[in-house]
């Protein structure tokens, strides 16, 4: 009887032992996804942050924000993009910001995207007109250099509309331009 009892008390003995190492073992794990956790809270919550906004707040690069002015211009022509107006956007994005042609295309392709859920043209144009005039990388030639790039873009298909013409007054009157 006192060998089975001696039995029963090394079982329990380890059981406990086992038992103790395992809550340890869960202990540091929770530890240890905590840590990542705190690690990654702040691009987390940045994200968060940026997905809570819409597009056009998340512009703050002003070549973006040029590049999606200009598509605004051509899209207030009426109807769908034309092949003239994209090439004549492109053709600024390459010779205004030396990009290649790959980078003008890849950047005509997301100004278009983000113009898609747009609010009124005028409005992203205010908007965007305030980015570019505020950036502190933009001086005085930049800013009347982007206004030649916006009458250019409206002008790609003719003489420009009365709406084209509106939304480069918008630009105009933000930058302080005279016309």
């Amino acid at each position: 009887m006192h060998i089975l009892f001696g039995i029963l008390t090394i079982f329990t003995f380890v059981s406990v032992w086992v038992w103790r190492l395992r809550m340890a073992r869960d202990v540091a794990r929770k530890g240890v996804d905590l840590a990542r956790n705190a690690a990654s809270a702040p691009r987390r919550l940045s994200f968060k942050y940026k997905a809570g906004k819409g597009g056009l707040a998340l512009i703050d690069d002003p070549r973006e924000a040029a590049a999606i002015m200009m598509m605004e211009v051509a899209r207030a022509r009426g109807g769908p993009l034309t092949d003239l107006q994209a090439d004549a956007i492109e053709a600024e994005c390459r010779e205004a910001f030396n990009m290649t042609e790959v980078l003008a295309e890849e950047l005509v392709a997301h100004a278009a995207w983000v113009t898609n859920d747009a609010p009124k043209p005028q409005d992203v144009m205010d908007k965007l007109s305030r980015t570019i005039v505020s950036s502190p990388q933009l001086g005085p030639k930049e800013i009347v250099d982007l206004d030649g790039m916006l009458v250019a873009v409206s002008e790609a298909e003719g003489t420009p509309t009365r709406d084209q013409l509106a939304l480069l007054q918008v630009f105009r009157d933000k930058a302080g331009l005279k016309t």
